[in-house]
């Protein structure tokens, strides 16, 4: 069997595209000799790439953010690129795309963590996009996910992280449920595992570790953090430290205080230094399509913060493995916080659960699951 691998690879170096996932996913698929893969990259066109994301850009206090990204102009883009990647391309069975970016002539698979259409639902619900700033407008959105559907038609199959946008790609209507799979996402940063002396040595110290991981960072909650460990600190008296990692630049227009420690865009090994120093990872995001850092830490024994919304309740298990809140106010989350460090119980729990989820959150479990849908469907 001949499959080929479709990506938009990132242009500086394709190890950092959608945070290193594909990457790893190819990896494991060529690794898995279940399939000959094909690598298929979709390329733009620089200049007119630049083009579209200036005539979506907006001011920001960052400067320009363009939302280019979701528009119509941008999927059309992708689409012929797509398209003349696969015809270009060795003849393949089937392909696997990287995100839905229109109809091909071969049977496709996207991989996805989200629909288009799930933004949808998010303004529906809240009526505005609140702090999640890098999307477009509402109407824009609507144009883009009538696209999205029209190629979900088309489609063999839609791979996806996760239960939650299973079944709202289910729901379109578009595509039957025996189509859909649900092949989970593996771990990026494979941080040691802890011993039980690691986590009584954990417990006992003074001070206390929060992290927070996220380039999108008011998507991803980290204002709520940042004010939540304040409320935290003077609620319990506790120092507790806070390390903030993904954004450029700090984002926030108060610099950071004492008790904050600012890495920025950091590498995978300095990541996978933070979690075996962390008590809590915090990522109470607005918006979240999956979040592989949830996986990322628990995989590392490190109870999670989350939020109890989108695919967050099938990873952290509140009372186990962490606390899901459900707003954004900075007491809920501090109270939530506090709950978790230094509990004994949740931390011996994480680090129970920890080796099975690793086994099967390996991107090698990944590409199996993968190969066996394409297999059987053939």
């Amino acid at each position: 069997m001949r499959l080929g691998f479709a990506c938009q690879w990132d242009r500086r170096d394709r190890k950092r595209t959608w945070s290193h996932t594909p990457y790893h996913l190819l990896e494991a698929l060529t690794a898995s000799g279940g399939a000959s893969m094909v690598d298929i990259p979709i390329e733009l066109s620089r200049a007119a790439e630049m083009l579209v994301k200036l005539w979506y850009a907006r001011p920001h206090p960052t400067g320009l953010l363009s939302v280019a990204s979701w528009t119509p102009a941008m999927y059309r883009m992708r689409h012929s690129a797509l398209q003349n990647a696969v015809a270009a391309a060795q003849p393949c069975d089937a392909v696997i795309t990287i995100g839905e970016n229109g109809p091909i002539s071969r049977p496709q698979y996207v991989y996805q963590d989200q629909s288009v259409g799930q933004f949808i639902e998010y303004y529906e619900r809240h009526g505005v996009m609140a702090d999640v700033r890098d999307v477009p407008s509402l109407d824009l959105l609507r144009r883009r996910t009538e696209i999205e559907r029209a190629t979900y038609r088309t489609l063999r199959g839609v791979l996806t992280m996760s239960h939650w946008n299973a079944r709202h790609v289910i729901a379109t209507g578009e595509i039957s449920a025996d189509r859909v799979h649900v092949v989970g996402a593996g771990i990026n940063v494979a941080s040691q595992l802890p011993t039980e002396d690691d986590v009584s040595r954990r417990l006992e110290k003074p001070l206390r570790r929060v992290v927070f991981i996220g380039r999108h960072f008011h998507r991803k909650g980290g204002d709520l953090v940042v004010e939540g460990v304040h409320r935290a600190r003077q609620l319990s008296g506790q120092d507790i430290r806070l390390v903030v990692a993904g954004p450029t630049s700090w984002p926030l227009k108060e610099p950071p205080a004492s008790w904050i420690e600012f890495l920025g865009d950091a590498s995978l090994e300095h990541l996978q230094c933070e979690l075996c120093n962390a008590d809590v990872v915090a990522l109470p995001s607005r918006f979240e399509a999956y979040g592989i850092a949830v996986l990322e830490a628990l995989a590392a024994a490190v109870p999670v913060i989350g939020r109890n919304d989108f695919a967050m309740p099938e990873m952290i298990k509140p009372g186990q493995t962490g606390e899901l809140v459900a707003s954004d106010e900075p007491t809920e989350f501090a109270e939530a916080l506090l709950r978790v460090l230094g509990n004994e119980h949740i931390a011996r729990e994480t680090l129970r659960r920890a080796p099975l989820l690793r086994q099967l959150h390996s991107w090698s479990a990944v590409a199996r699951s993968i190969n066996e849908i394409i297999r059987n469907a053939q």
